[in-house]
This record gives C-alpha cells, sequence and structure tokens, in this order.
C-alpha cells in the first residue's frame, strides 16, 4: 500500500469522496456508550474498526494542511490504511 491513508465517501451512487495520502482523520462518532459527537482521531496502521458516526465534518490531515468534508449520518469502517464513510 502506497503512504498515508486514504478516506472515502461512499453513497448509493458510488464514491462521492475519495483523498490519499493522509496522515490523519478525524470524525465524530454517534455512539451509545460514549459522549454524543466525541471525536475519533484514524491514524496510519490503526486497527480494524467499525463505528457509527454522526452529522457534521471530517477533518482530513495532510502534513500542515487540513481540509473539512461535510458528511450526512453514517457507518465509518478502518482497514488496511483506509477509511470508508457508507452513507446510511
Amino acid at each position: 500500500m502506497g503512504s498515508g491513508m486514504t478516506f472515502e465517501v461512499v453513497a448509493r451512487d458510488g464514491v462521492r469522496v475519495r483523498e490519499t495520502g493522509l496522515d490523519r482523520v478525524v470524525l465524530r462518532r454517534r455512539e451509545p456508550d460514549h459522549d454524543p459527537g466525541s471525536e475519533v482521531a484514524i491514524l496510519p496502521h490503526h486497527g480494524a474498526l467499525l463505528m457509527q458516526a454522526a452529522v457534521g465534518e471530517v477533518r482530513l490531515v495532510r502534513g500542515d494542511a487540513e481540509r473539512a468534508v461535510s458528511v450526512p449520518r453514517g457507518v465509518v469502517e478502518v482497514r488496511d490504511d483506509t477509511v470508508t464513510y457508507v452513507v446510511t
């Protein structure tokens, strides 16, 4: 796999957003056992993870640059340095 992580937003009609070479992905979770909207930072080599995500922004960090992507409610899968945000 190449350098950095990949982030994708996937909707019914296909991949809406795809960013590669990321150093960090920060998003808000929507889980009953955690504070509403608490943030999770995903770094390279993160273990496999499946969680519900809240409406809001996902921050994509590459070096000193940061980009925010607005997202609806969804489910996030982290696997093999790929963060996939599936719109629900």
